[in-house]
C-alpha cells in the first residue's frame, strides 16, 4: 500500500495546483459529475481499492469555481454528493465519502448510473460524466438474467450514448482492471467524444486522471525534452509535473543563470512538493531562458505556464480514425492584441505516448487563425494531439490524448461463427460504404444488418489452425473515395497451428483442412491420397508467413487449375514448376531477410 500513501499525500499539492492556476476554459462553465462502481466485482478487479485513490486526487484535480458533483452505482444509484460549486468545503464532503465506495452492492447498473448522473439538475450546457468502474453490466434480474444485462448494454450503445451526444453530455471511463467489457467502455467514451483508459496501478490511475482533467480544463504548455525547457518574457509563471520511479532522488531545477534549486533548498516563493512518483514545482516570476531538469524525468511529465500570451484552439477530438484527416483551427492571443515582433509558426502533430512524431501538418494563417487538416493516421491505439505555435523567442503547446481506431468496429460474435461489424466513424453507413472480406485468399460476402452495421458468416474452420480474416473499406464521402485495411481478425486465436495468407483455392466456402501434429494414422493416409494437393497444403504451412505469402502471387487460374487435375499425371509435372518458383522464392527471401536488420513489429489494436 506504499504507492496509496504516496498518492494520498499528492491531495493537498495538486489541489493547491489546481487553485493556483487557472484554467481554461473558465472553471464556472465546467460541470464534472463523478460517477463510482461500488459492486461486489470490484471487491475482485479493485482490490487495491484505487476508487478511494482516484476521489483523493478528483478533489484535489478539480479547480474552485466549477462543479462537481458525486455519484455512487451497484444495484442502486446514489447521490451523496450533489452537483455544487468546488470549493474546500466541497472538498471536505468528497473526501468524507471514502467509506460510501466499499458498500459491495450485488450488482452494476452502469445504464442507470449514467442516466441518473447525465440527468441531475442542472440539466443543461455542457456536462462531464467520469465512470469508474470495472465495466462488467450486471442488472438484477431473473431467468431471462442474460438478455436483460445484453439489452442494457445496447441501450447504453445505440440509444443512450447518442443522446447524450445530442446534449452536450461527455462520458470518459477509467477502468480499475483488464477484466472489463473493455468495447462497451470504449464505444461509450468515443460516442460521446470522451475518453477511456485501464488503469490497473497508481501510475497509469495518475495519468488517466490528469489526461481527463486536462481536457476538461486545457493549458498552455512548453516543450520538456531531455530535461530542457524554455521560458519566455512573456511567462508569469509555471508549474513542472515530473514523473519519475518510486526509488529516484529528487529531481534538481536549474535556472538559465544556473542557479540550482532542489526540494531542500529554494526560495520561498518556490512551492515545491516530492513524492515517490512524482515531484511538483511552481516558480512564480521565472527568468528567461532555457531551464534544466537535473535527474529521471519519465514520461507524461509537462511544464504548463501562465501567461497572457496564450495559444488557442478549436474543439479536438478525443477520437481519430483510420483514413481520415482531422481538421484543426487555432490562434493566439496576445495582451491587447498587440502584434507579435517575430512572426508565429502553427503545427499540428500526432505523437506517440513516448513522445515519437507519426504525423504534422503545418497550420496555414487565415486573418488572425490557422487552419489545416492532420494527414490520417495509420496506427491504431493511444496517442497525443499536439498543436505549437513557435517563432525566434517563444513557443507554446496544446496537448491532448486521443485514441486511434479503426472507421469500422469488428469483433467475433461468442458463437465464433460470425464476425460483427458497425460503423463508429458518425458518418459512415451502408450507403457509402462497402466493405470486402477475405479469408485465406477466399472471398466472403459481407451482409448488411443495419443501417450502419454488417455480419460475416463464417465457414466451418479447423479447430486447431488459426486463421487471419482480412476486411477492407472503401468509404465514399464528399466525392472522395477512402480505402482502409482494417486490423486483422484472428480467428482461433489459441490454436497450435498458424497460418498467415495461404489458400489453395478452395470451393467457396468449404474449409481448409490441413493435417496437424496430432492427426491421427487415417488422416495422414486420406492426405496422402489427395494428390500434391495436400503435399504443398502441409509444406506450405511449414513455412516463414513471408514465404507462404508468396502462394497468392501464382495467378488464380493456374491455381484453379492445378487444383481441379491434382489427380491428373500432367498436374504432377506443373507441381514441379510451381514448387521450383516457390524455393526459390524461398531462399531469395531469406537471402533478404539475412541482410535486414529485425524491424520492430507493432501488433494490431482491435
Amino acid at each position: 500500500m506504499q504507492w496509496l500513501m504516496a498518492v494520498s499525500l499528492a491531495v493537498a499539492l495538486l489541489s493547491a495546483s489546481a487553485q493556483a492556476e487557472p484554467a481554461s476554459p473558465p472553471p464556472g462553465k465546467a460541470d464534472v459529475r463523478l460517477v463510482f462502481d461500488v459492486s461486489g466485482s470490484m471487491k475482485h478487479n479493485d482490490p487495491e481499492r484505487l476508487s478511494g485513490s482516484a476521489l483523493e486526487l478528483f478533489a484535489g484535480l478539480l479547480p474552485s469555481g466549477a462543479r462537481g458533483g458525486l455519484w455512487t452505482f451497484g444495484s442502486e444509484v446514489d447521490n451523496p454528493l450533489p452537483p455544487a460549486a468546488v470549493d474546500e468545503a466541497w472538498r471536505q464532503q468528497a473526501l468524507a465519502l471514502k467509506p460510501a465506495l466499499v458498500a459491495d452492492q450485488q450488482y452494476t447498473d452502469i445504464e442507470a448510473a449514467i442516466r441518473r448522473a447525465a440527468s441531475a439538475a442542472p440539466a443543461s450546457g455542457p456536462r462531464h460524466v467520469i465512470l469508474l468502474t470495472d465495466g462488467m453490466v450486471d442488472i438484477p434480474g431473473g431467468a431471462d438474467k442474460a438478455a436483460r444485462d445484453a439489452a442494457s448494454r445496447r441501450r447504453l450503445i445505440e440509444e443512450l450514448a447518442p443522446r447524450l451526444h445530442d446534449e452536450g453530455v461527455v462520458v470518459d471511463a477509467i477502468a480499475f482492471s483488464s477484466h472489463v467489457d473493455r468495447d462497451l467502455l470504449e464505444t461509450l467514451a468515443r460516442r460521446t467524444g470522451g475518453l477511456a483508459a485501464v488503469a490497473e496501478d497508481p501510475d497509469a490511475l495518475l495519468r488517466a486522471l490528469m489526461d481527463v482533467i486536462e481536457r476538461i480544463f486545457p493549458r498552455d504548455q512548453v516543450p520538456l525534452a531531455r530535461g530542457r525547457f524554455p521560458i519566455d518574457s512573456t511567462v508569469e509563471g509555471f508549474s513542472a509535473l515530473l514523473f519519475h520511479d518510486p526509488e529516484a532522488p529528487a529531481p534538481t531545477l536549474v535556472a538559465p543563470d544556473g542557479q540550482r534549486y532542489s526540494v531542500e533548498v529554494h526560495p520561498d516563493t518556490i512551492r515545491w512538493q516530492h513524492q515517490p512518483r512524482f515531484d511538483i514545482i511552481h516558480v512564480p516570476s521565472p527568468d528567461a531562458g532555457e531551464w534544466r531538469i537535473e535527474g529521471p524525468v519519465g514520461p507524461d511529465s509537462r511544464v504548463s505556464v501562465d501567461s497572457p500570451l496564450a495559444l488557442r484552439t478549436g474543439p479536438l477530438p478525443a477520437t481519430l480514425y483510420q483514413g481520415f484527416e482531422t481538421p484543426i483551427e487555432a490562434r493566439v492571443t496576445t495582451p491587447d492584441g498587440a502584434a507579435l515582433a517575430s512572426p508565429l509558426a502553427l503545427r499540428a502533430e500526432l505523437r506517440d505516448i513516448d513522445g515519437t512524431l507519426r504525423q504534422s501538418v503545418a497550420l496555414a494563417a487565415e486573418g488572425d487563425h490557422y487552419r489545416g487538416a492532420l494527414p490520417p493516421p495509420q496506427v491504431t491505439g493511444n496517442a497525443r494531439l499536439v498543436v505549437v505555435a513557435r517563432n525566434d523567442t517563444l513557443v507554446r503547446e496544446r496537448r491532448q490524448a486521443v485514441n486511434v481506431l479503426p472507421p469500422i468496429h469488428a469483433r467475433l460474435a461468442e458463437s465464433d461463427r460470425r464476425v460483427l461489424l458497425r460503423a463508429e466513424h458518425p458518418r459512415l453507413n451502408v450507403d457509402n460504404t462497402q466493405l470486402s472480406a477475405a479469408l485465406q485468399g477466399d472471398s466472403l460476402p459481407v451482409v448488411e444488418t443495419g443501417a450502419a452495421s454488417w455480419r460475416i458468416d463464417l465457414p466451418a474452420l479447423d479447430a486447431d489452425v488459426s486463421v487471419p480474416l482480412t476486411v477492407t473499406a472503401d468509404m465514399t464521402l464528399d466525392g472522395r473515395t477512402r480505402h482502409v485495411t482494417l486490423p486483422v481478425i484472428r480467428l482461433n486465436p489459441g490454436a497450435s497451428t498458424r497460418l498467415d495468407g495461404v489458400s489453395l483455392d478452395r470451393p467457396p466456402g468449404q474449409a481448409e483442412a490441413l493435417a496437424s501434429e496430432s492427426a491421427t494414422a487415417d488422416e495422414d493416409t486420406a492426405g496422402a491420397a489427395g494428390g500434391p494437393t495436400s503435399a504443398v497444403s502441409a509444406w506450405l504451412a511449414g513455412l516463414p508467413d513471408e514465404a507462404r505469402g508468396l502462394w497468392q502471387a501464382v495467378p488464380p487460374r493456374l491455381r484453379r487449375y492445378l487444383h481441379e487435375r491434382r489427380d491428373d499425371p500432367l498436374a504432377w509435372g506443373v507441381w514441379g514448376v510451381v514448387l521450383l518458383i516457390l524455393v526459390l522464392g524461398v531462399y531469395g527471401w531469406r537471402r533478404g531477410r539475412s541482410r535486414r536488420r529485425p524491424a520492430k513489429r507493432e501488433e494490431p489494436h482491435v
